[in-house]
């Protein structure tokens, strides 16, 4: 097994919480590397790419979704540098929508997704989700919205462990 830091859990939560506030179909974030043919995959959030945007107006929110693992570790007090790392992937999505639907340049999107970061409600669902991500390695959609719902104040203790219970519950062979 492969090191996981503490930065690359922050950026995958960063996707995932961006996924949940535009309600862009999110599947499994993970932080669990993974060997490939050509290098070392740190993390990742699955949602949908860039190939089922079918707007200028769609593609907005996900440009927002890709540039915010970067943003993120921004709002969380990373460097420039640092925060970069990691971000050639997602960066590219980003630029092939922004120049696909003539969004404008790309360096204007960064400071946007930084500021959606850097709301106080995103670095509380930032946080919580990294916390579980560091805990548990992968967390599937549901948990992450319920997650959200937690760190939003919008889900009591009570709820939390119903759900919890739930997710547990396996029937009887």
């Amino acid at each position: 097994m492969y090191l996981i830091d503490r930065s690359t859990a922050i950026h995958e939560a960063g996707h995932a919480v961006a996924h949940v506030r535009f309600g862009i179909l999110a599947g499994d974030v993970t932080i669990a590397a993974k060997k490939t043919d050509t290098h070392l995959v740190m993390g990742s959030a699955q949602a949908e790419g860039a190939e089922s945007v079918w707007s200028a107006d769609e593609a907005k929110p996900q440009v927002l979704a890709f540039c915010s693992g970067y943003a993120s570790l921004i709002a969380a007090g990373y460097s420039d540098e640092a925060a970069r790392k990691g971000c050639s992937d997602d960066f590219e999505q980003a630029a092939y929508l922004i120049d696909y639907w003539g969004l404008g340049a790309f360096d204007d999107w960064l400071p946007q997704a930084v500021a959606l970061m850097r709301q106080e409600e995103n670095i509380k669902a930032v946080s919580l989700v990294a916390e579980h991500l560091t805990r548990y390695e992968s967390l599937d959609g549901d948990y992450i919205n319920i997650l959200v719902t937690v760190a939003d104040g919008e889900c009591t203790s009570t709820e939390w462990e119903r759900y919890l219970a739930f997710r547990d519950w396996r029937p009887p062979k």
